[in-house]
């Protein structure tokens, strides 16, 4: 411990109702693990929470995070909380991730609809339905699953989200299950999609404690790593930075860490779902980076390449001849 901490963090993190619930869940993490230990959240406010437009369209890479570790290196705060699913490939200079805490279910669900499983849900809609959603990945995957309703984009906080359903300005959703478990939402009346088909986004379902790299601050977050999380988030995460995954490109991972191995699915698709690709791979919980790289190849070996290609060329801005 550092002897002019005063036993106190200052803990950085977006305002949404969501995130401070996973401050208080760290911060409470934190100081279990260190009796004495005081933790004060500090509120900021970021790009994505500003911009109303679809996320595809704003670009994608930490629009709700680049604020928030802005106050880890201008050494407003010492830590930052984020959903890791939000992180960008590469953090800022001076932070590491310092701990994985104890990661809930990864899965997306669907709210509203009839049925017992979320792929039960999506296929009793009607043709020409509404599913809400911002999600690309999840875009894909329903243009995959049922070409014939209508995704429609779905902005806000879970509260907002969850409102349009019930109000009906959309006939279903499809959200993260880890949002509505954490928050415990019961007006949520949700079913699971199985992750094996319905590939989650990396790290869903997992949160990041980002650290200034001092040691005195690091050795106090480790204490709440959890090893098996951090396995599986570093996998999904080498597997997307391999992709080039941001909010515009469809793709999904999930590990699975059991024991000392690891056992993933990856997925890429091309947004109007006429083309998708699916791999799986096992090895060593301690080669979850090289694994990641791996299972990212081979879906680029499959075709993965072309899908990346033309969203690329898809999103390029027009150059106009004078």
């Amino acid at each position: 411990m550092n002897p002019n901490s005063d036993r106190h963090l200052t803990l950085a993190t977006r305002g949404s109702r969501l995130a401070l619930r996973q401050s208080e869940i760290v911060a409470a993490l934190l100081e279990k693990a260190h009796p004495g230990l005081e933790v004060e959240v500090h509120v900021v406010s970021t790009k994505g929470d500003v911009d109303r437009r679809p996320f595809a369209e704003i670009g994608g890479k930490g629009i709700f995070t680049s604020e928030v570790e802005r106050e880890l290196v201008d050494s407003r705060a010492h830590i930052a909380v984020h959903s890791a699913k939000d992180l960008t490939a590469e953090i800022a200079d001076g932070c590491v991730i310092a701990a994985i805490p104890e990661r809930i279910g990864a899965h997306d669900v669907v709210v509203g609809g009839a049925g017992t499983s979320g792929e039960e849900r999506l296929a009793n809609l009607a043709p020409g339905a509404t599913v809400g959603t911002s999600s690309m990945r999840r875009r894909a995957l329903l243009a995959e699953m049922r070409p014939d309703v209508q995704a429609v984009e779905l902005r806000g906080n879970l509260d907002t989200r969850l409102r349009k359903v019930a109000e009906g300005q959309v006939d279903v959703a499809i959200l993260a299950a880890a949002g509505i478990e954490r928050l415990g939402d019961a007006q949520a009346d949700s079913a699971p999609l199985n992750p094996d088909t319905w590939v989650p986004a990396p790290a869903q379902g997992a949160l990041a404690v980002e650290a200034r790299d001092e040691p005195w601050i690091v050795e106090l977050i480790l204490a709440i790593d959890d090893e098996r999380a951090r396995a599986e988030v570093e996998l999904e995460r080498a597997f997307g930075a391999r992709l080039e995954g941001g909010c515009s490109v469809p793709l999904g991972c999930r590990a699975k860490c059991d024991g000392s191995m690891l056992i993933a699915t990856g997925f890429l698709g091309a947004p109007e779902g006429t083309f998708s690709i699916r791999d799986r791979i096992s090895g060593g919980a301690h080669e979850a980076v090289a694994l990641g790289q791996e299972l990212a190849d081979a879906i680029l070996q499959a075709g993965g390449d072309d899908i990346l290609a033309d969203l690329k060329e898809a999103t390029a801005p027009e150059v106009v001849e004078p």
